[in-house]
């Protein structure tokens, strides 16, 4: 009997040992960071068009430590399914100068971020 509670036993440690390891997956998956699949004609040339792996943070926007320049990961507003990838050109109260298209004319318009929001390119 003693042989079947060894292995009860030892059986228990390591289910314990792997629910500890996927648990701790979990956390840091959704919490800390993650690996992601990227790709698409937005972020060219800074992504490449068929695709590139990003380790992303789950951390500073929680503590809305994200401006200028970085990139970010946001829902599609067209598809909430699908996530897309931009980058921070303005943030909150900053005047964006852009071409509407510059494949037709060369003036330049301004607009102000408002409150509560920040503008991506693309």
């Amino acid at each position: 009997m003693s042989a079947w509670k060894s292995i009860a036993k030892e059986a228990f440690t390591q289910t314990c040992l792997v629910a500890k390891f996927l648990g701790f997956l979990h956390l840091t998956n959704n919490y800390l960071f993650s690996p992601t699949l990227v790709y698409g004609p937005s972020m060219l040339p800074t992504l490449n068009l068929t695709g590139d792996v990003l380790l992303v943070e789950h951390v500073s926007h929680r503590f809305q430590k994200v401006g200028p320049g970085d990139v970010v990961l946001v829902r599609s507003p067209l598809d909430p399914t699908k996530m897309v990838t931009k980058r921070i050109v303005g943030m909150e109260g900053d005047q964006i100068n852009f071409l509407p298209d510059p494949s037709i004319t060369d003036i330049c318009r301004t607009i102000m971020v408002p409150k509560g929001t920040h503008l991506d390119s693309g």
